[in-house]
């Protein structure tokens, strides 16, 4: 087990936080956007996931330099100087990122997750975007296939939206080789796996989706 997974349980345990499997999903690629600096938090920070925030918090606090004791349950922007926005209603993150983007020549980063583009307000946004060609909005995906009900492809399939991406003029990537800005604005869809790194997650994640980690457990898994 790597040793930020571990930090990440061990989090998790001692603060009685759920949405693990969403946490471990992300928190790959979100080391490499901060370990590389690809994001700083001189840039524009929207977070459109703020479940799993333990990734976040831990990897700012590595970082970053957070002090993550008190922190709430998910990303809150009124507790985080430098997130500029982060959503309580699902599915307005690109929305946001999109008004910044026009107000500002620094780069905007936008985070969300799949079961997001099936919101009729981000592809309202994805449209707008590719229609006014901002060049300075970085949007991440999780693209972890998984939401509470079951699978996303089984309950609304969002891959024909990365088709739009396409139609829009959007820069679809798959990885973070390339990332930030260009002449276009540009889409970073990740495939991820939902409870990475924890066997007994990845295997059973309608049962880990919101389950808060007890004593059973945490010696099962650590």
């Amino acid at each position: 087990m790597k040793n930020i997974v571990k930090q990440l349980i061990e989090y998790s345990y001692a603060n009685n936080l759920s949405h693990i499997p969403s946490a471990l999903s992300m928190l790959s690629y979100l080391e490499e956007l901060f370990e590389k600096k690809l994001v700083t938090k001189e840039d524009f920070i929207v977070i459109g996931k703020p479940f799993g925030s333990q990734a976040y918090y831990l990897l700012w606090e590595k970082y970053w330099g957070l002090k993550i004791e008190g922190l709430s349950a998910g990303v809150k922007h009124d507790e985080i100087d430098f997130v500029d926005y982060s959503e309580e209603t699902i599915g307005n993150a690109l929305g946001v990122g999109c008004g910044i983007a026009m107000t500002t020549d620094k780069l905007v980063w936008v985070n969300i997750t799949d079961a997001t583009l099936q919101m009729g307000n981000t592809l309202e946004a994805i449209q707008f975007i590719g229609q006014m060609q901002l060049k300075n909005i970085a949007l991440t995906i999780d693209y972890n296939n998984s939401q509470v009900l079951g699978a996303t492809s089984d309950i609304i399939d969002v891959d024909p939206v990365i088709q739009m991406f396409k139609a829009y003029n959007w820069h679809v990537e798959h990885d973070l080789s390339n990332f930030g800005m260009t002449v276009r604005p540009r889409v970073y869809v990740l495939k991820t796996t939902k409870g990475d790194g924890i066997p007994v997650m990845e295997d059973n994640i309608k049962e880990w989706h919101y389950k808060v980690l007890n004593e059973k457990d945490f010696k099962q898994i650590y």
